[in-house]
């Protein structure tokens, strides 16, 4: 008598996820504890009623600027 080696899982729908073990099929964690804890801090700061989220601030405008003149010396660089 064949067997497989591994039993069929039912909750994957592919034919060869099913033969594959549950270990492999499990969920991963989205993020990394510290990931987590940088969100949970950045909510906490967004909640605070003195801060307006529609408010742009001086490291918005960092941010944007260093995209803005990295695209365009990667633009002028692929031109020249």
């Amino acid at each position: 008598m064949n067997r497989a080696l591994v039993q069929t899982s039912e909750h994957t729908r592919h034919p060869y996820r099913q033969t594959l073990p549950a270990h492999v099929t499990r969920a991963l964690p989205v993020f990394e504890p510290e990931v987590q804890a940088a969100i949970a801090r950045a909510e906490t700061r967004l909640r605070s009623p003195d801060v307006d989220p529609r408010r742009i601030t001086r490291q918005d405008v960092k941010d944007f600027l260093l995209a803005y003149f990295a695209c365009f010396m990667a633009v002028m660089i692929f031109i020249a």
